[in-house]
């Protein structure tokens, strides 16, 4: 009953236009107020706000943010594009091939679902559409390679799951290389059978000599991910160095190598970084209390006794899981579903022995899934944004990416080896 009423009070308060932060923290204490916690106690409230920031591991979200936000005018995505399209615009398919092949770059950048739908799609979109795709099409495609943000490392999900549950980052990083490139694939072949069955124009193939102009106009952007996963699956340096190396990285490049990078346009990207990092941290600090709030109303616990009394195996538990992610991530914001489900879901698997790292993939693919699905995906409203498309037409457009992604979830919950391997080599 008391799991129902949260619930209940955090959907009511989000759907009346009230931030995660607050709905989240007025949830708790009302919660913990109902479950006859004493109203003195709730010094608690701030005590507990300040340790789930406090730890090293979220130090590396503001950088990641600076280098998403350095990133969107420092052209980097324009020669990505460029090169994707010199080596695939040929073939089914090769414009959409090129902006996913884009986005898998993007993606091993900036952590961010929607940095990298907004940089690559202010670039590929108006190239897909004079090719004659359609435009909700390309809307979709860009969106799906986009949702490869939060999945690819270095995933500001995986950051924030690993602060939660005091996990490794760079294993969760390295767990999440291989299904994340999987799914780029698996998009890039939905996209080249639309495009068949469409009859969307191929480009006639690039000579050599563009294509190795495009990739050294695209080299030292295609160096980055070498630096911040390479760095970091080498040992060389930590999550949070290799994001402030990174942003240094990025921000030379956009001064003077893309050179559309200005000393005026500092001011505006820093404190745009600033109110980015706020609200995420905010929402992270208000889920501290909420985590003590769940366990003061001992709900983790009866709900891991239920489950584990009316099932026998981890296989309708994980399917359960991956049902309930993709559903909430319909109304709800990504990363409140993780601060929110982490505390019930994490203990659940681990008494069934399930690997906790390879849940966080799961979990991952899981509400990455909801930035495609309405009424609430970000990355519909970010490519409607952009193009004035409407935003059920791109969603209906995102049907095959989203069956793609719920398969991907299932597969990797199913065979470790997707998620593990790389992990245990490393």
């Amino acid at each position: 009953m008391t799991m129902f009423l949260i619930f209940s009070a955090v959907l009511v308060l989000m759907f009346i236009g009230v931030t995660t932060a607050v709905t989240m923290g007025f949830a708790s204490i009302a919660t913990f107020l109902f479950a006859g916690g004493d109203i003195s106690r709730l010094f608690l409230v701030p005590q507990r706000m300040f340790a789930q920031v406090s730890g090293i591991t979220l130090m590396s979200i503001p950088f990641f943010l600076l280098m998403g936000n350095l990133m969107s005018v420092g052209g980097i995505s324009k020669s990505l594009f460029g090169f994707g399209r010199v080596c695939l615009g040929h073939r089914w398919g090769g414009l959409s091939n090129a902006a996913i092949a884009a986005s898998i770059v993007m993606a091993a950048m900036s952590g961010s679902a929607a940095a990298c739908a907004a940089g690559i799609g202010m670039i590929a979109i108006s190239e897909m559409t004079r090719a004659g795709y359609s435009r909700s099409f390309s809307c979709a495609t860009i969106a799906a390679g986009g949702a490869l943000g939060p999945i690819i490392p270095p995933s500001i999900t995986l950051i924030l799951y690993a602060g939660l549950t005091q996990t490794s980052v760079n294993a969760l990083f390295e767990a999440g290389a291989v299904p994340g490139l999987l799914l780029g694939f698996a998009f890039m072949a939905w996209s080249s059978f639309v495009s068949y069955k469409n009859n969307y124009a191929k480009e006639a193939p690039s000579p050599y000599s563009a294509r190795w102009q495009a990739f050294k106009e695209a080299f030292f952007a295609l160096l980055t991910p070498v630096i911040v996963i390479g760095g970091m699956f080498a040992g060389f340096f930590t999550a949070t160095e290799a994001a402030a190396i990174a942003s240094l990285y990025v921000m030379l490049l956009g001064f003077f190598v893309t050179k559309t990078l200005k000393v005026k346009d500092l001011p505006r990207i820093f404190w745009e970084t600033v109110e980015q990092t706020a609200k995420v941290m905010f929402i992270i600090a208000t889920a501290g209390f909420f985590q003590f709030v769940l366990l003061y109303t001992r709900i983790p616990q009866e709900t891991i006794a239920f489950i584990t009394t009316n099932f026998s195996s981890v296989t309708p538990v994980l399917l359960l899981i991956i049902a309930l992610l993709v559903l909430m991530g319909c109304f709800m914001e990504g990363t409140a579903i993780l601060l929110i489900s982490v505390p019930i879901f994490v203990p659940l698997a681990k008494s069934f022995g399930y690997d906790v790292i390879q849940l966080g993939i799961v979990m991952c693919i899981s509400l990455a899934v909801g930035v495609l699905t309405p009424p609430v995906g970000l990355n519909l409203y970010v490519m409607a944004s952009i193009t004035g498309e409407k935003v059920l037409e791109i969603a209906k457009d995102c049907t095959g990416y989203v069956l793609i992604m719920i398969a991907m979830a299932i597969a990797v919950a199913f065979i470790p080896e997707l998620s593990l391997t790389l992990s245990t080599l490393f």
